[in-house]
């Protein structure tokens, strides 16, 4: 058997499977590796019809030489093979080729595809060796055409379940980009707080009786007996509406989270994924530094660390500004 006589299936849903709904992509995956092969034999190239295969590892028509690994979410970091196809030649822009070298410049143009589409890279490592010489494969046929026609079919190989598994990967980032690209809604200012608190008692007050005896149907008092007379009330003035404390008190029973935040960092969801006990996170500030006190996520003060009995608690040394504190901006 040889490359050529190989059973070459056309890249869709029968031989792929569940790995077939990244097909969507591999446009733009087959012009980032055009470009990153042209890149490096300065030579323009195009990628031509995808074809796959499936085969055990010992039974390849040529060895399959390691190249670079990856790792995908939730999964261990995986292989990546490669060879060429002998009934063709080895040459791109002048340039002769090895496997493993061509299958490097696959994986770095689909790792820099991948940062560009999801904000999430492959995570390239250092090759890894097979875990069977049995163990079943999937095969990329990938034939390279220079302009000057010159070409080469590179054997792309990996594990049977990477389809699958990238399949899944491509699907979790595109939920974390979409949760990440929904805009949190904006704080709601302290003064329209107090005016629905207000409205929504007015609402919740229940509906007026109906007009007792002597009264109009409209609201209208009716005629008065001889004998009675309309109670006169003194004139009802507007409470100051610029005084500090106007309306504060529909809020003194609210209830307000209090967090004290002693730093941040930023990860790889890879680094997430791979956290244990005893692993240790690096965080933004310096040991002996003020922490922030948040109140509902809002920063409102700086303090340092004390230990109130057998408990935390936290010094307030700093209060932001009134004005900043009752500004509907993030931080």
């Amino acid at each position: 058997m040889s490359w050529e006589s190989f059973d070459w299936k056309p890249a869709d849903g029968a031989p792929l499977g569940a790995g077939a709904s990244i097909l969507p992509l591999w446009p733009m995956l087959r012009s980032a590796i055009a470009e990153g092969i042209s890149a490096d034999a300065l030579c323009p190239v195009t990628i031509g019809e995808l074809t796959v295969g499936h085969i055990k590892f010992s039974e390849a028509p040529t060895p399959l030489v390691a190249a670079r690994s990856f790792e995908l979410l939730g999964t261990d970091r995986r292989g990546a093979w490669g060879a060429l196809d002998p009934a063709k030649g080895d040459k791109i822009g002048g340039n002769v080729y090895a496997a493993e070298r061509l299958q490097e410049l696959v994986l770095e143009s689909m790792d820099g595809a991948f940062e560009s589409i999801l904000g999430e890279g492959l995570g390239l490592g250092a090759a890894v060796e097979i875990s069977s010489p049995d163990a079943p494969m999937l095969l990329l046929r990938l034939p390279i055409t220079s302009v000057d026609n010159e070409e080469l079919i590179l054997i792309s190989a990996y594990d049977e379940a990477v389809a699958e598994e990238l399949s899944a990967h491509v699907v979790a980032l595109q939920a974390l980009a979409s949760e990440a690209s929904t805009p949190a809604p904006a704080p709601t200012p302290v003064s329209q707080r107090a005016q629905e608190f207000k409205t929504q008692g007015t609402a919740a007050r229940p509906a007026a009786p109906a007009a007792p005896a002597g009264q109009s149907g409209n609201g209208a008092p009716a005629a008065l007996p001889a004998n009675v007379r309309a109670a006169q009330m003194p004139e009802l003035t507007g409470a100051p509406t610029g005084g500090p404390g106007y309306n504060i008190d529909l809020l003194l029973g609210v209830t307000l989270q209090v967090a004290v935040e002693i730093g941040r960092t930023t990860l790889p969801i890879r680094d997430v994924l791979a956290l244990t006990p005893g692993s240790i996170i690096e965080l933004d500030k310096l040991a002996g530094e003020k922490v922030d006190i948040l109140i509902n996520g809002r920063p409102i003060a700086q303090g340092e660390v004390v230990v109130v009995d057998e408990n935390f608690g936290v010094r307030i040394t700093d209060v932001v500004a009134r004005t900043q504190r009752l500004t509907p901006s993030g931080r």
